[in-house]
């Protein structure tokens, strides 16, 4: 199939089947629970969606799709869609509360997931469609059939609805975006034009289930007839491990999270690896990739709203800053705009519009959310992104910041409000605000500055646990700083610049550094967790520090001392003390073998 059988086609379902019949025995999926081959996946997907059929699943109704990232998950997505109906992308490691949640605003008829969520879930008033390994059904496919289904629906149109995906709301509660199989379809046909992905490519699945970017690393490659190999979990936050899987699987064009992204390509690599094109998005990308790098490193920028992927552009080794997010991709319209919204000149500051097919229906029950950020033009819809941005005459586009208080963690985004809402439920504490931490997107932290309801101050680890309930780990704060009360503006508004100084760093539970590692280690660690110091014998995670941070830094361990720490030796091993006491292992075999 060529990158022109894509733009002729409207939805992907038709590439994926055509895909099936010119090579069944090709893998489509591999992960840790099996692989099915393009045959395979065919034959799963249709035995799951003729059971959804059964079970009443009409098209235009949303499904919950709750799974790991696993070959059940891909065969789950496409059985959805082929039932008709759109999935409504659900991470299981979000706590229970949220995912009950979720499933109830979006009105999903049906959930598909495995034997340990559905127990979490509990019986509910919707059928509970139970897989195991590889999409495998776990009863037979008319096992307590209530109607006769009848035929799959035939594929379905542009402005059907492909997918839902919840991003943080400001009002307190995640919002649900409506993707319409319009851009979807847009997304798959850039993306296989612009990287020339060909049936004989191996792309990777790094992100979370519930995050945008699984739809652009599942889709294309399906369409395209490719195969899709899951990451392992242990290796998602770690560029050492990371690296050595993807020259060993010989992945050919992956996404990884900037955080991640940074790591790895700081690091050395093979001359002839299979990898053509690193793309990555989410964070402001301020590391540039080495001039000898054997693959192309690729600067994206998208939301929810606007179907994974607005702009593009490759990253040059050269140059000041944080690289430029690139130009509009085709069937992406963009505008910089004042506050009237009216245009602005090339090299001025605006808010970013986003138009054009790949822009979503809307907010799901959110219709006075959607009025407001969600605008008719000329040539359909149009975004509004709030973001600040500033385009040179070429077209390409500088990343500014934001025009509100939205925070980015770790490529998530999180309405702080989302956050003082959940903090605000706890019985000690009478009002909060959540800011963020860091010198980039990338190390942000979230800080909470919360105001008790009388004398009882809760520990973070109390806090900690009871955000958890309702919040992902990313939401959680690290940090909490308690004041008499919050400083507010004339109008009533919490004043953000008059909050005081951050929370001072803790004081180290030891003395010096007893070496010189340990001194640079402890410089290494206290200057990512932004504190003064830290204690030698200070589990780096209880401080603050997480997944991504341990990644930045197995970087700057690997930079300094020429030593390989995996990410899983931080989680075992998270003081100082024996980090550095690796370190020195690791330097005197190294004295040994020389």
């Amino acid at each position: 199939m060529t990158a022109e059988t894509v733009t002729m086609n409207t939805t992907v379902l038709p590439l994926i089947d055509q895909a099936t019949a010119e090579s069944p025995e090709r893998v489509a999926v591999r992960g840790g629970d099996g692989a099915v081959t393009y045959g395979e996946l065919a034959a799963r997907s249709d035995q799951l969606a003729q059971r959804l059929r059964q079970l009443g699943v009409a098209p235009g109704d949303l499904v919950g799709l709750c799974l790991d990232r696993s070959v059940s998950l891909v065969v789950g997505a496409l059985a959805i869609v082929k039932a008709g109906a759109a999935y409504v992308a659900i991470d299981p490691n979000y706590p229970d509360e949220r995912i009950a949640w979720m499933l109830a605003d979006s009105g999903a008829v049906a959930v598909v997931t495995d034997a340990e969520i559905a127990g979490r879930l509990g019986a509910g008033d919707r059928p509970t469609v139970v897989v195991a390994d590889a999409g495998e059904l776990r009863d037979a496919p008319d096992a307590d059939a209530d109607v006769d289904a009848g035929p799959l629906p035939a594929a379905p149109q542009p402005t059907d609805l492909a997918y839902v995906v919840y991003t943080s709301g400001s009002t307190g509660q995640p919002k649900g975006v409506l993707v319409e199989h319009a851009g979807l379809a847009n997304l798959v046909a850039w993306h296989r034009a612009t990287f020339a992905l060909v049936a004989d490519d191996r792309t990777a699945q790094i992100a979370s289930p519930g995050f945008d970017a699984a739809v652009w690393e599942i889709w294309p490659t399906l369409a395209t007839g490719a195969s899709l190999h899951i990451v392992p979990e242990e290796l998602r936050g770690d560029p050492l491990g990371l690296r050595d899987w993807l020259v060993a699987k010989r992945i050919t064009v992956t996404f990884l999270p900037t955080a991640v992204a940074e790591g790895v390509i700081g690091l050395a690599w093979p001359g002839d690896v299979a990898l053509r094109h690193l793309l990555t998005g989410g964070d402001a990308l301020t590391r540039r990739p080495p001039a000898d790098l054997p693959f192309t490193v690729v600067n994206n920028y998208g939301l929810s709203e606007t179907a994974v992927v607005a702009t593009s552009g490759t990253v040059a080794s050269e140059g000041e800053g944080a690289a430029s997010i690139g130009r509009a991709i085709t069937g992406v319209e963009i505008e910089v705009v004042d506050e009237d919204l009216q245009p602005v000149a090339p090299g001025t500051d605006g808010e970013l519009i986003i138009g054009g097919v790949a822009v979503a229906r809307g907010y799901l029950n959110r219709d006075a959310l959607t009025a407001e950020r969600f605008l008719d033009g000329p040539h359909g819809r149009r975004y509004r992104t709030g973001d600040r941005v500033r385009m040179a005459p070429d077209g390409e586009i500088e990343f500014l910041g934001r025009l509100d208080d939205q925070l980015s963690i770790r490529g998530f985004r999180v309405e702080p409000g989302e956050v003082a809402a959940a903090l605000n439920a706890h019985p000690a504490i009478e009002a909060s605000v959540a800011v963020g931490a860091g010198r980039s997107s990338a190390d942000r932290q979230l800080v909470a500055y919360v105001v008790a309801t009388g004398a009882e101050r809760p520990e973070r680890d109390e806090l900690a646990r009871f955000l958890g309930g309702s919040l992902p780990e990313y939401m959680v704060p690290s940090r909490y700083v308690w004041l008499d009360a919050l400083p507010v503006t004339a109008h009533g508004k919490i004043d953000r610049e008059a909050l005081p100084a951050l929370v001072e760093a803790p004081a180290p539970s030891e003395g010096p550094a007893a070496s010189t590692v340990q001194a640079a280690v402890a410089g290494i660690v206290a200057e990512l967790l932004e504190v003064e110091a830290v204690g030698t014998d200070e589990n780096f995670f209880m401080l603050g520090g997480h997944s991504m941070l341990g990644a930045q830094l197995i970087v700057r361990l690997e930079d300094l001392f020429d030593v390989e720490v995996s990410l899983r030796f931080l989680f075992d091993h998270p003081t100082v003390t024996e980090i550095a006491a690796e370190v020195e292992r690791q330097q005197a075999d190294g004295a040994v073998a020389a």
